[in-house]
Order: C-alpha cells, then structure tokens, then sequence
C-alpha cells in the first residue's frame, strides 16, 4: 500500500520538529507499507469494482485495517484497541440556554471511547490513532474525538487514516475518504486555535496497482456497512 501524503491539519508548539513526531510518523508508514495483496508479494494489488446484475462489486476494508494492526502490534510495538478516555472529572462547558439567557451546562451522557491506535514516542509523545473502515459520518466523528483528545490534554498527536479517491472508488460505498473530507478542514483547522500544544493529522492512503482479475475481491466484514448492506439487499429481495 503507498502512503500519498500527510496533511498537517494543525500543529501547536511545533511538535512535528520533534524527533518523537519523526519516529512514529515513520513508524506507521512502515506499517502502510506492509499492507499487501496478495500476501508476500510486496505491493497492494485491489480488484477493479465491478458492475454485476445492477449493482457495483468492491473490496471490504477489514483487511486492510487487520493487515496494518498486525505491523503495528506484531513489528512495531504498538498497543492496540487501547482505551483512552476523558478524566472522570471532565466538566461539560457552560452554554446559555434561550429566551432566559442562564448559563446551562448539558450532562454528558456519552462515552469518549478509545482509539484504534495508541503509542508513546521515546521521549513520551502520545499518539492516537484511528484507521477508517466507516463511512464518511464515522470519519468525521474520528476528527471531533481526536480534536477534544488533543483539547483536554489526553495525547498530544492525533491522525486520522484515510483512503485517497482513487482508492475510494473501489472499496465498500460511502467509506470515509479524503475527497469528502477535504471541504470541513478549514473547521477543523481552526479548533488549533484553543489548543496549546498538539497535533491533528490526516494521512492519506492508496492502492499499488489495480486489476480486473487477477485476484479476487477482498472480503468485507461481518458488521458496520458491509452488514447492514447485505441487510438491504436481503430485504429487498424478498419484497
């Protein structure tokens, strides 16, 4: 798989001149690297989508998300699935409510979850990380968690990883890609403002080489999209 490009979408207190940045930073583009198909042949070949009986044929996305935790936990020593969450003690901010104008503060009554990918540099730089298998609403929660990760001091480096457009076209619909994000990063570039130390980070990933038949389509998964999909066509199929 090639690593295209990393979008520094904010960097506050010069963190990416740190060698802690450099080293992970090259540490999971290593990992991209790694991700292959067929497997041993050092290059990420995808099956070209195909129209078949009305509808488009693509690859699932969960193999190449095991491929990469596999390099990340397996060879380069990070933890994965690791629960990072907000102190207990974290306070909702005060808002105003309308027409009275009194200050108001909403419970928070979700949880903050962890990310996919968590490490600490060698002079202590946390690092979260979240690989996109969701669709284009699942990215932009990944954005927001990671901006308040970073806003409330829990890492000090965010990245988001996503697929090109090109790469895009030919994996499970509507999965989170650049091309759609691209238009909420002046948002998301202005959250630096608040922050006083941190990174958030975009980096963008493709295919090698594309085929029409020299290997077969990778699997999707066995929940989120790929799961409610075969729902709807069950569905309607039988109506």
């Amino acid at each position: 798989m090639k690593w295209l490009r990393t979008i520094i979408v904010f960097d506050k207190g010069n963190v990416i001149g740190a060698d802690d940045w450099r080293l992970v930073h090259e540490s999971y583009v290593r990992s991209i690297a790694s991700i292959d198909n067929p497997a041993g042949s050092g290059k990420l070949m995808l099956r070209r989508k195909e129209r078949v009986n009305g509808d488009w044929k693509r690859n699932g996305v969960n193999y190449l998300r095991s491929r990469f935790l596999q390099h990340m936990t397996v060879t380069e020593g990070w933890h994965a699935e690791a629960g990072v969450e907000l102190s207990a003690d974290h306070a909702p901010p005060v808002l105003k409510l309308y027409p009275s104008l009194e200050e108001y503060q909403e419970p928070i009554a979700s949880r903050f979850g962890g990310f996919d990918f968590v490490t600490r540099g060698p002079d202590g730089l946390r690092v979260a990380i979240e690989w996109e298998t969701g669709n284009i609403s699942s990215s932009h929660r990944s954005m927001n968690k990671l901006a308040i990760a970073l806003a409330n001091k829990v890492v000090d480096v965010g990245v988001l990883i996503v697929p090109s457009r090109l790469l895009y076209e030919h994996l499970t619909d509507r999965v989170g890609n650049i091309y759609e994000l691209s238009g909420y990063l002046e948002m998301w570039h202005g959250l630096g403002e608040a922050i006083e130390s941190g990174v958030l980070a975009i980096t963008v990933v493709e295919h090698d080489e594309l085929t029409d038949d020299a290997v077969p389509f990778l699997t999707s998964g066995e929940d989120g999209n790929a799961k409610r999909a075969r729902a709807r066509k069950a569905s309607t199929s039988e109506t």
